[in-house]
């Protein structure tokens, strides 16, 4: 079994003149001996070796034009593999998969092998990492090119034709990213720009709906079509979620702990659904929340399991908040937590590699989770036991 115990690193503000430091993972300190990182590490190795094998990916006619494929970040997921293992061929498939992306950000900030610009694809975590592996300027060029493309994004929501959380994410990414690289003035407020638009929306609703701990808005405006209810999803809050974590830690932002905790609510009390037939006992994150029409939900569990680790990483941050962790809510997160878990199940098969379906399911599932080992212990410690 292999364990890791990675301390808090926090990455420093540095000037555009100094070397930045080395990337980090995070652990929480106050979560005590070792951590158990191989369920989540062990088939992590199977999936990236299928997903950086190009003769495989060709195999099943998913050639590297395809931009699709690269969604939710892959170098950072491949990095953040590197740090965990410390192997060195993840180092290096890493430092590949940064370059292939870094030579196609155009001069506009946005990804060439897209058509149009779609701010989704803009991931520059994975080439901060990047920058911080290889002192590479021209990574830094792009994370500037990517900050300035994601000022397209308006973060500001009233009943607007075209918003979700996803795209929320990729602009609040891009902007600590850059501060993080930078210590610049202009993005810290444009992160707070951000920050205080998606809190507005989840405290002070649109349309007169109830508060409900997540930034809602209607079904049009995330899928398109005609219908108005109010509606959340809880994968893409994963993604929004992730660069509110990284920024409160790197600042301990009261405003970023406060939307975390909401979010934290809006999974425990409207997220998940109970499994049935194959699915008994199981807790099922919903791929999206419709509030007061519930028939617009396209409830999947074959699909929805394939988000259980990036809600389960969702509501641990959320309950990192919590000195002590209701037993309810504990087991919410051990139950969106099991599916990722027993993928450890499978790994006495000793194939060398799993396929991915789709491709960037490896990014949506690790790039934002690769603190769930720590999570999980920090859950276990804090429980309730009444």
């Amino acid at each position: 079994m292999r364990f890791a115990h990675i301390s808090v690193l926090l990455l420093l503000f540095l000037p555009a003149a100094q070397a930045i430091t080395q990337p980090s993972l995070w652990g929480p300190d106050h979560v005590m001996g070792n951590v158990d990182t191989a369920w989540y590490v062990d088939p992590m190795i199977r999936y990236a070796n299928y997903v950086t094998d190009a003769e495989l990916l060709q195999k099943d006619n998913i050639t590297a034009d395809k931009a699709s494929q690269y969604l939710y970040d892959r170098p950072r997921a491949l990095t953040q593999l590197f740090l965990l293992t410390g192997d060195l061929k993840w180092k290096q498939q890493a430092i590949a998969a940064s370059q292939f992306y870094l030579a196609r950000v155009a001069d506009d900030g946005y990804f060439s092998l897209v058509e149009k610009k779609d701010i989704k694809y803009l991931m520059p975590r994975g080439l901060l990492y990047y920058y911080q592996l290889t002192s590479d300027e021209s990574a830094r060029r792009a994370i500037n090119r990517i900050y300035q493309a994601s000022l397209d994004w308006s973060p500001e929501y009233r009943n607007r034709g075209f918003w979700t959380e996803r795209n929320q994410a990729a602009a609040l990414e891009a902007a600590v990213s850059y501060y993080e690289l930078t210590d610049d003035a202009k993005a810290l407020q444009r992160i707070d720009q951000i920050l205080s638009a998606t809190l507005d929306m989840v405290v002070s609703p649109a349309n007169g709906w109830p508060q409900r701990g997540c930034p809602q808005h209607t079904f049009k405006a995330h899928e398109g079509g005609t219908d108005a209810s109010a509606v959340c999803s809880p994968w893409m809050l994963a993604l929004l979620a992730d660069p509110i974590w990284r920024f409160y830690q790197l600042t301990q932002s009261a405003k970023a702990e406060k939307l975390l905790r909401l979010f934290g609510r809006f999974i425990l009390e409207y997220g998940t659904y109970p499994g049935k037939d194959k699915f008994e006992g199981q807790q099922l994150p919903k791929y999206l929340v419709v509030f007061d029409n519930a028939q617009m939900e396209d409830i999947n569990p074959w699909n929805d399991m394939q988000h259980s680790c990036d809600v389960a990483a969702l509501l641990g941050k959320a309950l990192y908040f919590e000195p002590q962790i209701s037993r309810q809510s504990a087991a919410t997160f051990f139950a969106l937590l099991a599916p990722c878990k027993n993928k450890a199940s499978r790994l006495k098969d000793k194939k060398p590699y799993w396929r991915v379906r789709p491709p960037r399911k490896f990014g949506w599932e690790y790039s934002t989770t690769s603190d769930l080992p720590w999570l999980e212990q920090m859950v276990i410690q804090r429980q309730s036991k009444e």
